[in-house]
């Protein structure tokens, strides 16, 4: 399989290159009302006044289903038993529930959180972008889930609590300052996407409260302004777009022989432009030339694209665009190759145009097919009945962290913010590490995981419910 490798210093290399991205958002003001809660105004937007947010529907120990679509009869039993604390009544229904859809993460986690009861337990929230993206929100809380019930199957104790942001920054932020005001959380895995990750970055950090994002790559987020007194609390166990984007580069100009590329992009999007800015740049540096930048935010965007001369099309779509990429795959009609980021690592795009995707290379953080941990890929299928992605593992790497840290920082449950302190100060330390799915697990003084990234192929597959896979490519 191929693999990528790029060290500290590849990192640290091009970290100028973050001047070049609009500055991190202020620190907010701490605001303790847990269920309205007042967003600060961000650089350049002081003249906007910003709505208070009721995140009472958006977050969730078990009380109300968040994924409306899986409200199967017995799963809603479960959590009407579980809001009156009739936890009996709960784990049966939920287990019920369970059996009908074992892919479904909400209900396991309120299955184990019913199992747990009014015991003493250690918690966490998740923060995922359930409104916006249904599938990556769920797989994300798959990694979570599967930590969870293997810490409760260790005896430790864990609860957790779902919050839907909707990859909203105000809700993120009204979210995040709930969750801080909330003594008995530990800590936060979220958020789901660069964009509500930046929003809430500093208002962790100046309310001490650790939070690791699993699925949040912007380098914007190396940037998020420190503490006075130095702690960082804002952590992530995917790499930074640095390392995508110079992977990306890197084999379109050794494994593919390709020099000239054009680049389609959201400027509007921090991962997107991100992402662009790092493979632009490395290609230049080391001999490539970008022939063609395409905004993807702009209208018509995707028209006129016969006259582009490149060799190479370049696909870097947010959430909000990744539809746009179909379109352009579709109109590459003098068969080019394409790349592309991790957000098309995404198996409804397969579903409605896998034929025009068909050849893409993708890089992504890991893949169960090219993973040194066949356990935990082998574990996650016999729990879920299915090959868990990229989102799961960094997800599920995310706890293994939190974990590790609470028993180096002899955290107990209901800590409070002794508890919060101690756990980001175990995480920065020079010597710690976690095995964990996608490997091992190390920090940087920024926050971020140096780490490598994996290319897959998206091919024919006539076995796989879209007619298409992705699968490690072979070394070059």
């Amino acid at each position: 399989m191929f693999l990528i490798a790029l060290g500290t210093g590849a990192f640290l290399f091009k970290i100028e290159l973050i001047n070049i991205l609009k500055n991190a958002v202020h620190l907010a003001e701490k605001n303790l009302n847990p269920s309205v809660s007042k967003i600060p105004n961000l650089p350049g937007e002081n003249s906007r006044t910003s709505s208070p947010v009721d995140v009472r529907n958006y977050i969730s120990a078990g009380d109300r289903i968040l994924f409306a679509s899986t409200a199967t009869p017995d799963k809603q039993a479960g959590v009407s038993a579980i809001a009156t604390k009739d936890f009996k009544t709960a784990v049966n229904k939920l287990e019920a529930a369970l059996k009908v859809d074992r892919t479904d993460p909400e209900t396991l986690i309120y299955l184990n959180n019913a199992r747990l009861g009014t015991a003493q337990a250690l918690k966490i929230a998740a923060v995922v972008p359930i409104g916006d993206n249904l599938s990556a929100a769920a797989e994300i809380l798959r990694g979570i889930a599967q930590a969870q019930d293997e810490a409760i199957k260790a005896g430790v104790p864990l609860k957790v609590v779902i919050a839907d942001d909707g990859n909203d920054e105000n809700r993120a932020q009204a979210i995040a300052q709930s969750l801080i005001a909330d003594s008995s959380i530990l800590a936060v895995v979220g958020h789901g996407t660069s964009k509500t990750s930046i929003a809430v970055a500093p208002i962790y950090s100046q309310n001490q409260m650790v939070a690791i994002a699993p699925t949040s790559t912007s380098i914007e987020l190396a940037t998020v302004p420190r503490r006075p007194d130095g702690v960082n609390y804002f952590f992530r166990t995917i790499p930074s777009d640095q390392f995508t984007g110079t992977a990306l580069a890197r084999y379109m100009l050794n494994g593919m022989k390709k020099s000239t590329a054009a680049v389609f992009y959201n400027s509007k999007s921090s991962y997107s432009k991100s992402l662009q800015t790092a493979f632009s740049t490395t290609l230049i540096l080391e001999g490539g030339q970008v022939v063609k930048e395409v905004d993807l935010s702009e209208p018509n965007s995707t028209a006129h694209l016969d006259g582009i001369e490149a060799d190479v099309w370049v696909l870097f779509p947010d959430s909000d665009t990744v539809n746009s990429s179909l379109e352009i795959a579709r109109n590459n009609q003098k068969g080019l190759p394409m790349i592309g980021g991790d957000a098309l690592y995404n198996t409804d795009l397969l579903k409605q145009g896998g034929a025009a995707l068909s050849g893409t290379i993708i890089s992504v953080p890991w893949h169960f097919a090219d993973t040194k941990n066949q356990n935990f890929a082998l574990l996650a299928r016999d729990l879920w009945g299915i090959d868990v992605n990229w989102r799961t593992a960094m997800s599920y790497d995310a706890v293994q962290v939190l974990r590790v840290g609470r028993s180096i920082g002899k955290i107990a449950p209901s800590s409070g913010q002794a508890g919060r302190v101690m756990l980001a100060k175990a995480l920065a330390a020079e010597d710690f590490k976690v095995s964990g799915a996608t490997g091992e697990i190390r920090f940087l003084s920024s926050g971020d995981r140096n780490s490598n990234v994996v290319l897959v192929q998206i091919v024919p597959n006539t076995q796989s419910g879209a007619g298409y896979d992705f699968v490690p490519i072979s070394r070059f």
